[in-house]
């Protein structure tokens, strides 16, 4: 009788240390050991509707990032704006400050980006022509690079705990120096734009 008293004592001792440790263990701590790591490389395309001028564009990107540290990540993008044409050859840098994409599946970060922008530009010259006796007007077409910097916020969100791709929703606003932007398939310039804004719609794949 003793013997099964002690097998008794020594079970429920068992049990009452295993339900201890259930409520010690944290809920977290579990969901992010069973969410693989994120791996810090990843390759994306993107989608950019472009307001400016109060009319829209419609341009991309492909880019590759990596996340340097756990709240930083830096890219390198080509892209461009298919109804202008405009291309776009630059850097971004990321500061994630809210959420996390291993526990609740979002992050939230501010963008600062510098590029350079190539399009192509009417000139228009003008003169007084001593033997037409008035002002002629000729233009020319020329390419220019002005530097762009670039301002933003978005979130990454991960919608499947093993999933190989993020997707990532953003608004970025730009300046460009120097040049600006002409209207587009206009023979002679009298609309120009320095500020543009992104509407960004990203896929990025590790």
């Amino acid at each position: 009788m003793k013997n099964v008293q002690k097998i008794v004592a020594f079970l429920m001792l068992l049990a009452c240390s295993s339900f201890a440790s259930f409520f010690l263990d944290n809920p977290e701590e579990k969901v992010v050991a069973s969410t693989p790591d994120i791996p810090p490389l990843r390759f994306g395309a993107t989608l950019s509707p472009a307001f400016y001028m109060n009319s829209f564009g419609f341009g991309g990107a492909v880019s590759t990032e990596y996340r340097v540290l756990k709240n930083h990540s830096a890219d390198i993008f080509a892209a461009s704006i298919f109804t202008q044409p405009l291309y776009e050859f630059g850097l971004n840098w990321r500061f994630f400050f809210s959420g996390d994409l291993k526990t609740l599946h979002r992050e939230d970060f501010l963008l600062l980006g510098a590029s350079m922008v190539i399009f192509k530009s009417v000139v228009v010259y003008g003169g007084f022509d001593e033997e037409e006796e008035d002002f002629v007007f000729e233009s020319e077409e020329q390419y220019f690079h002005p530097p762009r910097v670039s301002v933003g916020y978005g979130r990454d969100m991960l919608f499947f705990d093993k999933a190989n791709f993020l997707c990532r929703l953003a608004i970025r606003m730009s300046y460009i120096f120097g040049e600006s932007i002409p209207e587009p398939d206009a023979d002679f310039i009298t609309r120009k734009a320095n500020f543009v804004t992104y509407f960004d719609f990203s896929i990025f794949f590790f």
